[in-house]
C-alpha cells in the first residue's frame, strides 16, 4: 500500500495498482506528512495545526500526540517501530513512543525544521531545516554533527539503505549527497596520499596545521568527558604538528576537565561544588567559556550551575514515574527546583503526570495541589481532568471524580477503549462502589 497526505485534510490509502482503498479524516487542518510503522499496522500523520495522530489501517484514530507549538512538517517511524520522530515549524524535533509519551525534544536549529529521517539501524536521526543545514542526532537528543553547504532552505533529508550516505533536497535547486562512511573516507584519503606525497613532499607541511586543529578538537572532547591522559596526548601531538599553537596541554586539559566535573556536580544538584569547579577553571584559564556559545550571564559560575541543575530537575519532573522510589525523586526534584528558582514554570502536563502517578501509589491527598495546578493551567484538557478525577475518587470526592471522568469521556481525541473504561468507573462511583481496588491500581501502573 501507499499512504498519501494532502492539504485537503485527508489521508488516502492506495493499492500499487492505483485503487483507492481508504480515506481518513480527522485533523482540522492540512495533512503535511504521513508514515507507516515498520510492521505496516500503524500510520502516523502530521498536521499544520501542530498535532500528530496515530491510525489503524481501518481508519480508526488510535492516539493524538500533542506538544509542538507550530505546524508539524514531517513524521517518521524508527526502523523497530517503537519510536516516532516529528519535525516542526517550532524549530524542534520531538521523539515519542507509541503510547503518545514525549521522550525527547531536540533543539539546535535556528529556523523551521522541515524533514526528519531515521538511519537504517535506528541509532541516528537526520533533520533538515530552513536554516540551510542538516543536523545529525543520537536517540538521547545529543547533536552529533551539522552539515552545511546548501545556500537555501533544506526541505527533505533521507538515509541510503546502508546508512552510509545522506541525500538532501533544497530550495537552492540542488540535491547533495553526504558521505557518512568515515572509515572508508580515511582509507581513501590515505590511499590518495600514498600516491601523492612521494612526488609532492611539500604538501605534508601544508597539511600539518590542518591536522593540528583536528587534534585540538579531539583533545577538547576527551578533556570534556574526563579522559585526561588521552586529552593531554592529543594536545601535545597538536603542538608537535603546529608549534605556533598557543596552548599548554596540561593547563587546557585541567581547565576543561574541571568544567566537566562541575557540570556533573550541577546535575547532582550540588550547586556549591559545581561553582567551585567552574571558578577554579576560570582561574586557570581566565577567558574560558563554561559552555560553547554561552551568553555573558551563562558564563557566570553561579548562574551556569543553577541553569544546569534546574534543567536536570525539570527533566526528572517530566519523566514518567514507574515506582514509589521515582515518586520520591520527583517530590525531591520539585522542592529543589522551586528552591533554586521560585519562578520556575512547570507545565500542565508535568503537574498532571505528578498528580496521576502520585494517585496510583495512594498519595492523592498529598498531591491534590498538583492536580489543581494542572487543571488551572489547562481546564479544557480531558486528559488532565482525568488525572484529577482519579485523585478525587481516591480522596472521597465522588461527585467531582464523576465530573472529571465525564469531561474525559467527552473529549474528541480519546479512543473508545479508554472511554469505555472511564464509563465503567463512572457507573461504579454512581452506584456507591469503589472501582479503584489495589488490583485495578496495579493494572494502571503497568499501562
Amino acid at each position: 500500500m501507499i499512504a498519501s497526505a494532502s492539504t485537503d485534510g485527508t489521508i488516502k490509502l492506495w493499492s500499487l495498482e492505483g485503487s483507492l482503498l481508504k480515506t481518513f479524516t480527522g485533523h482540522s487542518d492540512s495533512f503535511l506528512s504521513v508514515s507507516f510503522s515498520s510492521n505496516g499496522k500503524t500510520i502516523a500523520s502530521a498536521s499544520a495545526n501542530g498535532t500528530i495522530k496515530l491510525w489503524s489501517l481501518n481508519g480508526q484514530e488510535l492516539k493524538p500526540l500533542t506538544g509542538h507549538s507550530g505546524s508539524v512538517h514531517s513524521i517518521s517511524f524508527s526502523p523497530d517501530g517503537k519510536t516516532i520522530a516529528s519535525a516542526s515549524a517550532d524549530k524542534s524535533i520531538k521523539l515519542w513512543n507509541l503510547d503518545g509519551k514525549e521522550l525527547k525534544t531536540l533543539t539546535g536549529h535556528s529556523d523551521s525544521v522541515n524533514s526528519v529521517s531515521f538511519s537504517p539501524d535506528g541509532k541516528t536521526i537526520a533533520s533538515a531545516s530552513d536554516d540551510k543545514s542538516i543536523k545529525l542526532w543520537n536517540l538521547d537528543g545529543k547533536e552529533l554533527k551539522t552539515l552545511t553547504g546548501h545556500s537555501d532552505s533544506v526541505n527533505s533529508v533521507s538515509f541510503s539503505p546502508d546508512g552510509k550516505t545522506i541525500a538532501s533536497a533544497s530550495d537552492d535547486k540542488s540535491i547533495k549527497l553526504w558521505n557518512l562512511d568515515l572509515e572508508n573516507l580515511l582509507i581513501l584519503g590515505c590511499n590518495w596520499l600514498q600516491d601523492y606525497l612521494p612526488n609532492h613532499p611539500e604538501t605534508l607541511a601544508e597539511l600539518q596545521p590542518c591536522v593540528a586543529t583536528t587534534l585540538v578538537t579531539q583533545g577538547e572532547k576527551l578533556a570534556g568527558t574526563g579522559e585526561v591522559e588521552k586529552a593531554v596526548a592529543k594536545f601535545k601531538q597538536a603542538k608537535e604538528w603546529n608549534p605556533e599553537l598557543d596552548i599548554n596541554p596540561e593547563t587546557k586539559t585541567e581547565t576543561l576537565n574541571l568544567i566537566f566535573q562541575g557540570k556533573e556536580l550541577a546535575k547532582q544538584i550540588d550547586i556549591q561544588g559545581a561553582v567551585a569547579k567552574f571558578k577554579k577553571a576560570q582561574q586557570l584559564t581566565p577567558n574560558i567559556d563554561l559552555e560553547p556559545k554561552t551568553t555573558a550571564l551563562d558564563n557566570n559560575p553561579e548562574a551556569f550551575a543553577r541553569k544546569l541543575a534546574i534543567s536536570e530537575l525539570d527533566t526528572l519532573l517530566k519523566d514518567e514515574l514507574a515506582s514509589q522510589d521515582d515518586l520520591k525523586k520527583a517530590i525531591s526534584a520539585y522542592a529543589k527546583a522551586k528552591k533554586l528558582n521560585p519562578n520556575l514554570e512547570i507545565s500542565a502536563d508535568s503537574w498532571s503526570r505528578l498528580c496521576w502517578d502520585a494517585s496510583l501509589y495512594r498519595y492523592a491527598a498529598n498531591f491534590m495541589f498538583a492536580c489543581e495546578k494542572a487543571v488551572t493551567l489547562a481546564p479544557k484538557d480531558g486528559g488532565i481532568r482525568d488525572s484529577r478525577g482519579l485523585a478525587r475518587a481516591l480522596t472521597g470526592d465522588t461527585k467531582g471524580a464523576i465530573e472529571d471522568f465525564q469531561a474525559f469521556i467527552q473529549s474528541s481525541n480519546i479512543n473508545s477503549e479508554q472511554k469505555s473504561q472511564r464509563q465503567g468507573w463512572v457507573n461504579a462511583l454512581s452506584a456507591g462502589k469503589n472501582p479503584f481496588t489495589e488490583e485495578e491500581l496495579q493494572k494502571l501502573r503497568q499501562q
